[in-house]
């Protein structure tokens, strides 16, 4: 078989696995993607506001149809790109739609949309954007937030069900930096390494160890990334398939936008001027989280009420809005302060502002602060 034929099914094993993923992500998350619902709508602009629910059903409704058929079809190029705007439309009609797995799903299809007829180019970027996945996820993860919020709480106590005593005597937390270091290596050497396949059988191990640690036999948190840890074992087996060609600057300069999105806009993150979740910050205990204390009757709200004791509203019923999005839309509200912001608008005037309280608490440095 030609080299190049090689590469296109590659290529095409590549998008009919994420089709698959993509669409059984979005099914499982649908309420995440149509506007019946509790939780709010919020898009990023206001003109937006007033579109009507019909808009995100049939949206919503095209998406599955389109990736049904490229799953079960020859790729089609014009199927692709009508994919690809009716993805980006629906994004834009909520916030809440900007998922990490949303955002890599949505790079991949772009770069085989632009390269349909370069297989080779595809898979070398695919490569590099793999690279840059790993890299911020680590990046992100050095911090006390992470050892705090997950390694400690999350990983030694809830899933391990070690006791306080016991970490801090044999010093167990700050041996939860190996997790960002580690994962930090895995990208540099699959970068640099001339065997980028054993690397990569390296990254479906942590893949699978994610998917012990969440998933139905361990925490049970968070399902909606399950299929998307799945997809990465997958991308990995098919990128890796095959020895992936050297990155040169004929590559690098035609793709030049490409490296600015994945390896330079990350960057801004670490200081708040780019999107968390387009850095793939992951699992990182960083950031807010929001709670609305509750006073009056308000019976929808209801099945979200916490049921654990919160300083912060006084003895009032509370949600947790991270817990609140998990359960109903099965999709994580992203951590940015200015969406916080418009949900606490959002909330106030749907419901009456004198009966919510809104609050941003950082567990970590243990300050609030009242929208």
């Amino acid at each position: 078989m030609r080299e190049k034929d090689i590469s296109e099914n590659q290529i095409g094993n590549l998008i009919k696995v994420i089709a698959f993923f993509w669409l059984l992500t979005k099914v499982w998350s649908y309420k995440t993607w149509i506007t019946e619902r509790v939780y709010p709508v919020i898009p990023p602009l206001d003109i937006l506001k007033n579109v009507p629910d019909f808009l995100h059903q049939f949206l919503f409704g095209f998406s599955l149809l389109a990736l049904l058929t490229v799953l079960c079809f020859k790729n089609n190029l014009w199927l692709l790109i009508a994919l690809f705007f009716s993805e980006v439309l629906s994004c834009s009609l909520d916030t809440v739609r900007w998922q990490p797995w949303e955002y890599m799903y949505l790079c991949f299809l772009l770069m085989v949309i632009i390269n349909f007829y370069k297989p080779k180019n595809i898979l070398l970027l695919s490569h590099l954007f793999l690279v840059s996945i790993y890299f911020f996820s680590g990046l992100h993860k050095f911090s006390r937030d992470f050892l705090s919020a997950v390694w400690l709480n999350m990983v030694l106590v809830d899933f391990f069900g070690l006791s306080m005593n016991f970490i801090l005597k044999y010093k167990l937390f700050f041996t939860g930096l190996l997790i960002p270091f580690v994962e930090i290596a895995l990208a540099i050497l699959l970068f640099i390494s001339k065997s980028k396949k054993k690397i990569s059988y390296l990254l479906i191990l942590m893949h699978l160890g994610i998917l012990i640690f969440i998933g139905p036999l361990g925490l049970k948190y968070n399902s909606v990334v399950w299929p998307w840890n799945l997809a990465m074992i997958f991308i990995l087996i098919i990128i890796y398939s095959k020895p992936v060609d050297p990155v040169n600057k004929n590559i690098l300069i035609p793709n030049l936008y490409w490296i600015v999105l994945w390896f330079v806009m990350p960057v801004f993150s670490l200081f708040g001027s780019w999107y968390q979740y387009f850095s793939f910050n992951l699992y990182s205990g960083k950031g807010d989280q929001m709670y609305i204390c509750i006073s009056g009757n308000e019976k929808e709200l209801e099945p979200y009420f916490e049921h654990k004791k919160n300083t912060l509203c006084k003895g009032k019923p509370y949600i947790n809005l991270q817990n609140w999005a998990l359960k109903e839309i099965k999709s994580a509200p992203l951590p940015e302060i200015e969406i916080y912001r418009k949900i606490g608008v959002h909330m106030k005037q749907k419901y009456s502002k004198d009966h919510l309280k809104i609050i941003l608490y950082n567990h970590q440095t243990q300050k609030s602060i009242e929208l």
